[in-house]
Order: structure tokens, then sequence, then C-alpha cells
């Protein structure tokens, strides 16, 4: 596949990405892997059987519940929670959704 196209393709964060990975072009893996990194830098993954719960309904309409480990804490964080929309826990299926949001073509 040619350079910056399909999975190579860059992008520019733009808004609430852009303050928590910088405003460099990247491929979606790019942001999502420095998106993981800021989010073990400030510890905000949920942990295995502590108790929180989120629910998120998906592409397919089915409503998934999100427990422990599978939850980002954003409220902890408050780049992350306006990346997030205000929302103070997110299942980290949504990461997704909110980096897409911010993503500009080139």
């Amino acid at each position: 596949m040619p350079k910056g196209t399909g999975i190579n393709k860059k992008y520019k964060p733009t808004g609430k990405l852009a303050d928590i990975i910088g405003s460099k072009p990247v491929t979606y893996a790019q942001a999502s892997s420095k998106i993981w990194d800021h989010i073990h830098d400030v510890g905000c993954q949920g942990e295995k059987g502590d108790g929180h719960t989120v629910k998120f309904k998906g592409k397919s309409g089915k409503t998934g519940t999100y427990t422990g480990g599978q939850i980002i804490h954003t409220g902890d964080c408050p780049m992350l929670k306006k990346f997030a929309g205000g929302k103070n826990k997110i299942a980290m299926v949504q990461l997704g959704v909110f980096t897409k949001k911010y993503m500009k073509e080139i």
C-alpha cells in the first residue's frame, strides 16, 4: 500500500486531542498509542474489580456494559475530560469515537 493511504494515512490532531498528543500529523494508530501513553502516565485506567461500570451503545445499536480495566476515568484528568465531552468515565472502546472527532484530513 502506498505511503500516506489506508492505515498509513496521516491526519492532523485538532482541538482537545491536540492538547493531549500535540498537533503534529499522525496516523490513527499513532494517535491511539499517544492517548494510551497519556492515560497510563496519569493513571486514569480503571482496575479489575474496582466496582465501576459504564454503558455504551455501539454502532450496532446494542448496549454493552464495561467494567473495571475497560474504563477510562477521564474525570481524573482535565484534558481527558474535555476530550471525552465532559464525561467523568468512558468505555475504552469509545476512545476511537472521540479520536476520530478531532482528526482532520490533511
